[in-house]
């Protein structure tokens, strides 16, 4: 399988091929490496990698992979084709942030109108009996944000826009 994702403006070409349960063959950069895989939760794996160990957690989103390996932060970006065909032009400009579960609002952080930078958190969602921040996936202006603590939001609820 071959996997592509962007480090910054650096296009990574990824081969990937499974050789038996949890060990893998991974072409990167010309070079192969011998590499195998303990899962140890849903986000969270042991790779070793050629005989070095290194603690990953994955946190995904529709825009990028969050990738924290050895407590060192990567962001890995997903590109649409039309913004590859387009250089970047057909880049997302508004963005409408809906929630995938019900849930309560704990706490609000930002208000309609104000400035928020990629990665701020703009308010706390209680789903689960678990509290989850939800981020701006974007910079830009929050253009619709009209939930305050103690509302309940159903499935598919619009939290937020930002554009």
């Amino acid at each position: 399988m071959n996997l592509v994702f962007w480090y910054g403006q650096e296009e990574v070409r990824l081969n990937l091929e499974e050789k038996s349960e949890n060990i893998f063959q991974v072409g990167l950069d010309g070079r192969t490496h011998a590499v195998r895989v303990e899962f140890l939760s849903g986000d969270e794996l042991l790779l070793n990698i050629d005989g070095k160990v290194f603690n990953v957690i994955i946190r995904s989103d529709p825009q990028a992979h969050s990738v924290f390996v050895n407590e060192k932060f990567f962001k890995l970006e997903k590109k649409s084709a039309l913004r590859l065909l387009n250089g970047g032009k057909g880049k997302i400009r508004k963005r409408e942030i809906k929630t995938t579960m019900p849930g309560r609002i704990v706490r609000v952080m930002a208000a309609a109108g104000e400035e928020v930078q990629e990665g701020q958190a703009v308010l706390v969602l209680e789903a689960m009996k678990m509290q989850n921040e939800i981020k701006s996936p974007q910079a830009g202006r929050l253009t619709y944000l009209r939930l305050k603590p103690g509302d309940h939001v159903e499935t598919g609820a619009l939290l937020f826009s930002v554009e």
